[in-house]
């Protein structure tokens, strides 16, 4: 082997698996500029978990650390494999449960041992939004810590229980088909203590 074709052969087996930091990120595209100590790479496509009729979309962001494979030793066919952690970015968690955190604060885990789900975006002051035909809530016992706005109708099928004061605006407020509201009347009133008869 001549002394080209050796050096020629170590390019290509010393490019195949390359490790570098994303420059910047072309979402339209779907491509990434990658600096391999200095040497950079534009157009490079990352890898995905569902590319078919399911699809998924999670794009690498500026300053973090991935691994290229190269069909060949060609680092411009190269195709992002996956990501590194590192000391400006270290993993999201330190033990078992899986956990997702964004670069705004919120967090989705679950904990294998509690088995329970949490999505916490109380850091970026954001809210979550679940759009849907019908949807099903089967659980027990629900908790809601703060307030409540119902803009449709609402069917209560079990008891209910409430503390504090209870307002009604607008709208009539009935009991067995009779109004018991601001307008209802009793019969049977007449001055004195006694008691009136039932609600008209």
């Amino acid at each position: 082997m001549t002394a080209y074709a050796a050096t020629n052969t170590d390019r290509i087996v010393g490019n195949l698996i390359r490790f570098g930091r994303i420059v910047s990120v072309d979402h339209e595209a779907g491509t990434a500029t990658v600096d391999f100590d200095g040497e950079i790479i534009e157009g490079l496509v990352w890898a995905v978990s569902r590319a078919g009729d399911d699809r998924e979309y999670h794009a690498p962001s500026k300053d973090e650390q991935v691994c290229v494979l190269s069909p060949s030793g060609d680092l411009a066919q190269g195709v992002i494999a996956f990501s590194i952690s590192q000391e400006r970015f270290p993993n999201a968690g330190k033990d078992e449960n899986p956990k997702t955190i964004y670069a705004d604060g919120t967090v989705i885990e679950y904990n294998k041992q509690s088995h329970s789900l949490l999505i916490d975006a109380s850091q970026s002051s954001g809210h979550v939004v679940i759009k849907c035909s019908s949807a099903t809530v089967d659980c027990p016992d629900s908790t809601f810590t703060g307030n409540v706005t119902v803009s449709g109708s609402l069917n209560v099928a079990g008891a209910s229980k409430m503390s504090g004061n209870v307002e009604f605006t607008g709208g009539s407020v009935k009991h067995g088909g009779k109004e018991i509201g601001s307008s209802h009347k009793h019969s049977g009133v007449q001055t004195g203590g006694g008691d009136t008869q039932g609600v008209v």
